[in-house]
């Protein structure tokens, strides 16, 4: 069973994977109905695991431009305002500064979908 497992992981066949897949259309609507002024492009979080597992806690996001897995020094001015607009005004945030006892990986799971995790090693013993 246990080789089945990494055979799977290896191929990308994992249980986000799987779970985004039944999930994929759920999302999808509830991004449609954003709407947004101008044709800027849609952002959104979902909570994708919140139990704070293994020290970790992820949020699926929903990026258009795709700029939340560029190198900080990469994402645009108008992409962070726009991040930062969304946190304040709607509660999407993304917290891709770590802070010293954490740390941050995005992953690309679909078409502008990633999960962002969020691992705090430190946090309790």
């Amino acid at each position: 069973m246990l080789v089945l497992l990494r055979i799977l992981a290896a191929v990308g066949i994992t249980s986000d994977s799987i779970r985004f897949a039944l999930t994929k259309q759920t999302y999808l609507a509830e991004i449609e109905r954003t709407d947004l002024p101008g044709g800027e492009q849609r952002f959104r979080t979902f909570v994708w695991d919140d139990t704070f597992l293994e020290k970790t806690y992820s949020t699926l996001v929903y990026d258009e431009s795709d700029e939340v897995a560029l190198p900080r020094d990469e994402q645009s001015t108008a992409w962070l305002q726009r991040v930062q607009t969304s946190c304040s005004e709607k509660k999407e945030c993304v917290d891709l500064d770590p802070g010293t006892d954490e740390y941050v990986s995005v992953r690309k799971i679909g078409e502008h979908f990633y999960i962002l995790d969020n691992y705090l090693p430190n946090a309790f013993p």
